[in-house]
């Protein structure tokens, strides 16, 4: 437990420093997650996690213990919780949802504390800075963003199995916004569960989504996402219009990583990893090809497949992996000139 001490020095969020906390925090408790087990060094544990808010910023709390129901039960009946004796470290950003950097790892078989408090900050609701689907290509990955958009595609949560063999729910959207892009959101776990209540033409505000990457594409993960469907405010209210509209005259919506509706030559480049990638529609002339290594050919009908060009000099193409169909043949390999005529400047 914490110390006597400690835990009457106050301190907000903001003021946390890395290391051992030298202060009681106290603040809002949201995001509550449920309780996992876990094995190290052969002994069982509990943990889960929460987001502190108070006036002065969010922090990301992860609590570990043997058993925790008392803990959790105080966290979830609790408007606001005081904790103490925990460690401030950098977080990983596969788990934070905030944008703080750093998150506190609380023991409370050790020296942790966490009590409810009656001491009930005032916290002004966090106002969405919201982020263009279109400008997300320039965002790094792993990146939170807010993002609002209308519902095109919907997926509703299905079973799948994971590479671990572990049995999850995942549910999937597509959602687009005035820049005429659109972006894959994925939602794990017991977060698929809220996806039965929407409708393709909804509008969703989510925030601290984390900016990912999938089969040379732009996505968003929104598991630890917070999201407010069709919210009462004018952004919601054009943006509804805005989409209606847009379905009665057949707008066409680009996905990341797909040419820009401007048609500009060369498609849309992504610079993030050593290899220069390119996405295009057939056809297109291969002079467009110089001075890149990889490219996504568009097939239609939902048919796209990643190239990579042959260092040998013989002006081929060969396919690297499957990327959006199990329907092409991994193993094909075609020549530039089935595509324009003309060979890659070595």
């Amino acid at each position: 437990m914490a110390s006597t001490i400690t835990k009457k020095i106050k301190a907000k969020i903001s003021g946390l420093k890395l290391g051992y906390m030298n202060a009681a925090v106290t603040g809002l408790v949201t995001d509550l997650k449920e309780i996992r087990s876990y094995m190290k060094n052969d002994v069982r544990g509990e943990v889960f996690s929460f987001v502190l808010v108070d006036d002065s910023a969010e922090m990301r709390v992860s609590v570990f213990g043997k058993d925790l129901r008392s803990i959790w039960e105080v966290c979830n009946t609790s408007d606001a919780v005081r904790i103490a004796g925990g460690m401030v470290k950098t977080s990983d950003p596969r788990y934070n949802s905030t944008n703080n950097p750093m998150e506190v790892s609380l023991s409370v078989d050790s020296k942790g504390s966490i009590f409810r408090s009656n001491e009930v900050p005032t916290v002004s609701e966090r106002a969405c800075n919201y982020t263009r689907i279109s400008d997300l290509q320039n965002v790094r990955l792993q990146e939170n963003v807010d993002v609002l958009g209308a519902i095109d595609t919907l997926q509703p949560p299905e079973e799948v199995m994971t590479k671990a063999g572990k049995r999850i729910n995942v549910a999937k959207v597509t959602i687009v916004d005035q820049s005429c892009r659109s972006v894959s959101c994925t939602f794990w776990g017991s977060s698929s569960d809220q996806a039965v209540n929407w409708s393709v033409g909804d509008i969703l505000s989510i925030r601290r989504a984390k900016v990912q990457e999938y089969a040379g594409a732009v996505v968003l993960g929104c598991t630890c996402s917070e999201v407010r469907l069709n919210s009462d405010d004018t952004e919601v209210t054009t943006l509804t219009d805005w989409y209606t509209n847009a379905k009665q005259s057949d707008t066409e919506f680009q996905p990341l990583g797909a040419p820009c509706p401007s048609g500009a030559v060369g498609g849309s480049s992504d610079q993030r990893g050593s290899n220069r990638r390119v996405v295009m529609q057939l056809p297109v002339s291969h002079e467009s090809f110089r001075d890149i290594d990889e490219i996504v050919l568009d097939f239609g009908e939902g048919i796209k497949k990643l190239y990579r060009l042959v260092p040998s000099g013989e002006s081929q193409f060969e396919s690297t992996r499957i990327d959006w169909s199990t329907q092409a043949d991994e193993t094909s390999r075609m020549s530039c000139e089935d595509f324009s005529g003309s060979s890659r400047n070595q």
